[in-house]
């Protein structure tokens, strides 16, 4: 069995359809799983159809697809449930993110048919926030989560999304440093390889590790490029293996750019041969749409 991690798209469709229609090649002659690292929506262009079509894929269960929870999963499901009750609390967190994109896509989607989108938001509630691997990267568990590896961490994950407590909350938002409140996090656990993503990474590869805390950072910027700072254009994809990742880089042009294998401490680049191979899997007929920024500041595609 194939496992093949990506995290924090943000609703944009160049790196998601690249992706995901790259692993529905795989598919066809290899066995796979697919972990979605959180952040799936929000701030993109394309987050209410990229969260649907996901939900989709999910239910047509073509392959398994686990999809954990991110601090953008938790802000919509507190918004829209307190909403449901009556109240309107937390909004202007979720908006100032990138919420409103997601809010409106939705409410365009589904018109006044408010079961459905009680329904995506009893789906978003439902999220897993971590998730621990049986593979090993320098002799420890892996364990994915979006932001830090809770102090406890289980075979099986029972910590989801709509139970908010302090240990959901800590593994979605925990930064090493914030900015805001002029503190630092810790990321890792020292019994376990960790794999986060929440705060975007500029290496050209999208990849960030932590020698110190055991922690790799796969978050390659999706936030900022569909925010406008087109500089970040690196998007991995990262498969899991029994000592050794693989991680390939896409572009947004339905590119792979780079491919690396990290194992025993660390990184070194896939053959030419290799990255042709994989490359071989890209559909050529992804639709590829270019963002552009108005005179106003306002992120778009180009009509």
């Amino acid at each position: 069995m194939r496992k093949f991690i990506i995290g924090d798209i943000h609703g944009f469709g160049n790196f998601y359809y690249s992706v995901m229609n790259y692993l529905d090649n795989i598919s066809k002659t290899d066995p796979i799983e697919v972990y979605i690292n959180g952040d799936l929506i929000d701030r993109g262009l394309e987050s209410a159809e990229i969260l649907l079509d996901l939900k989709r894929r999910i239910t047509d269960n073509k392959y398994k697809i686990v999809y954990l929870g991110g601090n953008h999963e938790l802000m919509m499901y507190e918004v829209s449930n307190n909403r449901k009750n009556g109240h309107f609390s937390y909004f202007n967190d979720w908006y100032h993110n990138g919420g409103y994109i997601t809010d409106n896509g939705l409410t365009e989607i589904f018109k006044d048919d408010n079961d459905s989108i009680d329904e995506i938001v009893d789906f978003i509630g439902n999220l897993k926030i971590y998730h621990k691997f049986e593979e090993k990267i320098n002799n420890r568990p892996i364990v994915l989560v979006h932001a830090a590896c809770p102090k406890i961490v289980k075979d099986n994950c029972n910590l989801l999304i709509k139970e908010n407590s302090q240990t959901v909350y800590n593994a979605v938002w925990t930064r090493k440093f914030n900015p805001y409140l002029g503190t630092f996090g810790e990321l890792g656990n020292r019994n376990y390889f960790t794999i986060v993503g929440h705060t975007p990474n500029n290496d050209r590869c999208g990849i960030e590790y932590d020698y110190r805390e055991n922690v790799l950072n796969i978050d390659g910027g999706c936030a900022c490029y569909v925010s406008g700072m087109f500089n970040y254009n690196h998007f991995p994809l990262v498969e899991v293996m029994d000592n050794a990742l693989k991680i390939l880089t896409f572009n947004d042009k339905n590119e792979i750019t780079h491919g690396n294998y990290y194992e025993k401490g660390r990184f070194s680049p896939l053959s030419r041969k290799e990255l042709n191979n994989e490359r071989s899997y890209l559909n050529k007929d992804t639709k590829i749409k270019k963002l552009s920024i108005n005179e106003d500041g306002i992120v778009g595609y180009w009509k």
